[in-house]
């Protein structure tokens, strides 16, 4: 190695070998853009201005939630991708955007790899639910109703290619029964209708299926959970029940623009993470059927792949399209 490689090499390490420059050390220098992709109101929104509160309590700055929502959650999250890479700009997101999204509209410009992965905030659980009055109330009956019954059963959604749609056609799948999908247009439709009688079945998040089952509205046959719920614990799990494949749930979580400062999106990590583990954050979440859920940026990443990786085989196997 010759003399003049050797001191490159040292002058690298030496660069390497420096604190953090003033940036890093003193973030956030200003206040932070959360952005949802969301209009306000809804449950993401929700959860995304609790995170953004407790957070600027911490850091002694502002935390303001932007609402960019439109285009399948596809406006904002482009904003966030073409942001600075210094942390000030980060996206608090659902499940739809990394992991049905590039399966289904494949005209998108952005991809996971545009972002660094920061901090999972809470998972949302499903229930399988029947309208009140249904022929079937337990799984087992219900398959063989269904069976009897081919075709004949209508299942609400949030919309075609939703994660709701989704998990409906995966119950159908692996009950090996045909069910005709209704696309609402959001969760609220869906339950009035299901509440009406008009629907037959749903797979509908806790928020709204726990409290209806509770109060009889309707009956929840199976959670799509790998462990029972704490707001419906006489419900079983679709495990249980001999289908270890009815699995599901959606989540929130925070991303930063890729190339974000590893120091920056660490500090991130276990800031919102501090948040998921609190009890009072615990309690707020269970109130509205969210589950908490803390997650390193590499556990993170590594569970949106997988579980866009399995959305993409169910929604090319079912030959699911938006048109």
């Amino acid at each position: 190695m010759t003399a003049i490689r050797i001191a490159r090499r040292l002058l690298l390490a030496a660069a390497l070998a420096l604190p953090l420059g003033p940036a890093l050390a003193n973030y956030p220098e200003r206040n932070i853009s959360l952005i949802v992709p969301f209009p306000a109101g809804g449950t993401t929104d929700i959860v995304a201005r609790i995170v953004a509160e407790q957070l600027g309590a911490e850091y002694g700055r502002s935390v303001v939630i932007e609402n960019r929502g439109g285009a399948s959650t596809t406006i904002g999250t482009q904003a966030v991708a073409n942001a600075e890479k210094d942390g000030h700009t980060l996206l608090f997101t659902a499940a739809t955007t990394f992991t049905t999204n590039p399966h289904l509209l494949p005209a998108i410009k952005y991809k996971l790899d545009d972002f660094a992965p920061v901090a999972m905030v809470v998972k949302v659980p499903f229930a399988f639910v029947v309208r009140k009055g249904f022929p079937a109330q337990d799984v087992k009956s219900f398959r063989e109703y269904a069976l009897a019954n081919a075709g004949k059963i209508n299942n609400a959604t949030n919309g075609a290619g939703s994660t709701v749609h989704l998990l409906g056609e995966l119950v159908a799948r692996e009950l090996g029964i045909k069910v005709a999908h209704v696309h609402y247009r959001g969760a609220a439709p869906a339950m009035n209708d299901m509440l009406a009688g008009v629907i037959d079945t749903n797979v509908e998040a806790l928020t709204n299926s726990a409290p209806n089952h509770v109060a009889g509205q309707y009956n929840a046959l199976a959670v799509l959970s790998q462990k029972r719920l704490p707001q419906l614990p006489d419900v079983p799990t679709f495990a249980e029940l001999g289908y270890p494949g009815i699995v599901g749930e959606s989540w929130f979580a925070v991303f930063a623009p890729a190339g974000t400062p590893k120091p920056v999106v660490d500090r991130l990590n276990g800031s919102i993470s501090r948040i998921v583990r609190s009890e009072d954050f615990r309690k707020r979440m269970e109130a509205i059927g969210n589950e908490p859920t803390a997650m390193t940026p590499d556990e993170l990443g590594s569970y949106v792949r997988a579980e866009s990786d399995r959305l993409g085989k169910l929604i090319k196997d079912a030959g699911i399209t938006i048109q």
